[in-house]
Parts: structure tokens; C-alpha cells; sequence
């Protein structure tokens, strides 16, 4: 999958949970971008629907991927509000750090 490759050439690091992570948020985002058009990136509820969107690409399509992340996904639902402050920044942050430190 090419954005697999993408994001594992910018992350030679991150293992293959961090990596489909960034992948099903990445994803869910060009589908809610493409269905809604222009949308407000600081937009809770867009925000929550990708994540979510995310949540149920992975669990239908890399169920064991999921089992693995779910609780990242669910720090992510719980600090949108963080997020909306720092950006997708902070969120490709968080991924490499909720492997390493566990937050």
C-alpha cells in the first residue's frame, strides 16, 4: 500500500501498529474530506469522525492490528481537544510516543 510506504519511509522506525495507525487516520481523513468537501480542521465532531472512521477501517480490515491499538484510538477520542491545539503534528506525535512511553 503506497501509504504505508510513505509513512514508513518518514518513520523507518515505527513498527507496523504505529505505521497502519497512521494510515487509517490518513485514509479516513481524505474519505471525510472527499464525502464533506471543505471542512474546518479545528471541528471537534470532524475530528472525532475520523478517528472513529479510522477505529472501524482498521477493526474490519486488520482486526489484529486493532486489538493492538484500540486503546491508542481511544487517547486519541479522549485528547481531542489537545490535538485541536497542536495540530496533526501532535498527532503523528502521539502515535510514536504511545509505543515508546505508553501514554
Amino acid at each position: 500500500m503506497e501509504k504505508f510506504d510513505i509513512i514508513k519511509e518518514k518513520h523507518p522506525n515505527w513498527s507496523d501498529e504505529q505505521i497502519w495507525s497512521a494510515v487509517s487516520l490518513d485514509m479516513e481523513a481524505d474519505r471525510v474530506i472527499e464525502e464533506k468537501g471543505e471542512i474546518n480542521p479545528d471541528d471537534p465532531d470532524i475530528i472525532e469522525e475520523i478517528i472513529r472512521g479510522a477505529m472501524e477501517w482498521l477493526d474490519d480490515a486488520l482486526p489484529m492490528i486493532m486489538e493492538k491499538v484500540r486503546d491508542l484510538f481511544n487517547a486519541l477520542l479522549q485528547n481531542i481537544g489537545n490535538w485541536l491545539r497542536k495540530g496533526m503534528e501532535y498527532v503523528m506525535d502521539f502515535i510514536g510516543n504511545w509505543f515508546t512511553y505508553g501514554f
